[in-house]
């Protein structure tokens, strides 16, 4: 968290994690749209709009008359090609968003983007507050939430959400959650 007086800001980053293609950009683009704050996204993409670094903007929410909470949402990219850069955007979050492709046979890609996670962040900071999107819950062969937990080798405490990222279903609701947990964690 990042408090500016001068401004009467406070900074929270919120980061979209998680293995290529499972959805974080789709996301976070359905977010900014649904607030009408597409013109605050930037997304550094390839010429066949990969995320090639991350996509990046800042989510206002007002706090009485004086002070306003920022949000500053990232995106990881999930291609081993820039594997490099996703430590550094992970430095500084406050809180994380999993993004977890549903479809049965990308599971692995789960595990190890999961795994590098837990180790580059979650290993360090057990009070970070964290959710999953369980993404592409539309397609046929899909894990549910219960299969995910085993494959991941994680508890109930962490928050899943099925979403369909293309369509917005579970998107605000996963960002508010996160964003209220991450508020409550850094202010304690």
């Amino acid at each position: 968290m990042i408090i500016d007086y001068e401004k009467r800001t406070v900074g929270i980053k919120i980061v979209f994690f998680g293995p290529a293609m499972s959805g974080k950009t789709t996301t976070i683009k359905w977010l900014f749209k649904e607030l009408n704050l597409n013109e605050e996204l930037t997304s550094i993409e390839n010429s066949v709009g990969r995320t090639m670094f991350m996509d990046f903007g800042i989510i206002p929410f007002k706090m009485g008359d004086d002070w306003t909470i920022n949000a500053h949402v990232w995106s990881a990219t999930g291609q081993d090609f820039y594997k490099s850069t996703r430590d550094v955007i992970l430095v500084g979050a406050d809180g994380i968003i999993f993004v977890a492709d549903a479809q049965m046979h990308l599971q692995d890609e789960n595990v190890e983007s999961w795994n590098e996670l837990k180790e580059a962040s979650l290993d360090a900071d057990k009070s970070m507050p964290i959710a999953i999107l369980l993404n592409k819950t539309d397609l046929p062969n899909i894990v549910n939430e219960t299969q995910l937990r085993m494959v991941l080798e994680i508890d109930a405490r962490i928050q899943i959400f099925q979403g369909i990222a293309s369509q917005g279903k579970n998107v605000v609701e996963i960002f508010e959650w996160l964003f209220q947990k991450a508020v409550a964690t850094a202010i304690a």
